[in-house]
């Protein structure tokens, strides 16, 4: 944690920066003010309705949390089966490579006949887009592997089972993480995108409103709300990584 402090004030620079451009072009008046808020404008919305922005940002929490869990169980058994026995990773190879170039947003139409509008479909939809990252990430690790560590245990006679979770699982971690990485932001882009077609809460459905209704204000907070949950996802899934792969030279820098 100490480490993640360091970085934040370097880190934070372009934000600042990005912060006083925004601030010149509302006031150069570069487009109309009610198309175009100022940053204290936006900074009202948080204020003055932060109840809202709230229960919003908790709705798209909640799904987001629920959908990567989901693949999360589902992808590293699977990962893992596939990683280890060639007969299935020849059987599903072709299968995972077809349904992982699918676009989950392609997929609302879909989920909404089948689920109905509510919870359902955006989970679904969060579900699948985490599924394939965990999945390639996982069998990825598996490969990764080293060989000798496998023959040793064939050698001592020791199960699947073992092997499983005692030497591939353990190894492979660090490549599981990874692939967390990646799960969680690509649920979080796409449980915003669900929102504005299959739910009636989530920030996407909020941004979805306060277009119709003309509030850019509302707009932007959304947006910015994103972009810090992403950044906080990542950043808690690193420090994660950081405490339970500390046994992986080179992968943790020295304190």
């Amino acid at each position: 944690m100490a480490r993640l402090l360091r970085r934040v004030p370097i880190g934070i620079l372009p934000l600042l920066a990005l912060l006083a451009a925004w601030e010149l072009a509302a006031r150069a008046g570069i487009y109309s003010a009610a198309l175009f808020p100022s940053p204290m404008e936006v900074w009202s919305v948080f204020t003055d309705e932060g109840p809202l922005l709230l229960r919003h940002t908790l709705a798209s929490l909640t799904r987001v949390v629920v959908g990567v869990s989901l693949a999360f169980v589902t992808a590293v058994p699977l990962g893992l089966l596939i990683g280890r026995y060639r007969t299935l990773e020849r059987l599903l190879d072709g299968t995972v490579q077809i349904f992982r170039c699918f676009p989950a947003i392609a997929l609302i139409p879909l989920a909404i006949l089948f689920f109905g509008i509510g919870e359902k479909p955006a989970i679904m939809l969060i579900w699948f887009a985490a599924f394939w990252p965990l999945l390639i990430s996982t069998i990825f690790g598996v490969k990764s592997v080293e060989r000798t560590l496998l023959s040793v245990a064939q050698v001592a006679r020791a199960s699947d089972r073992l092997v499983l979770l005692d030497i591939l699982l353990p190894n492979a971690l660090p490549s599981i993480i990874t692939g967390l990485r990646l799960a969680a932001g690509t649920g979080w882009l796409t449980v915003v995108t669900a929102e504005m077609m299959a739910v009636r809460s989530g920030l996407g459905y909020m941004i979805l409103y306060a277009q119709q209704i003309f509030r850019p204000d509302e707009i932007v907070a959304g947006i910015i709300i994103i972009g810090v949950v992403g950044l906080a996802f990542d950043q808690l899934i690193r420090v994660a990584r950081d405490r339970l792969c500390r046994w992986q030279e080179g992968l943790v820098a020295a304190p």
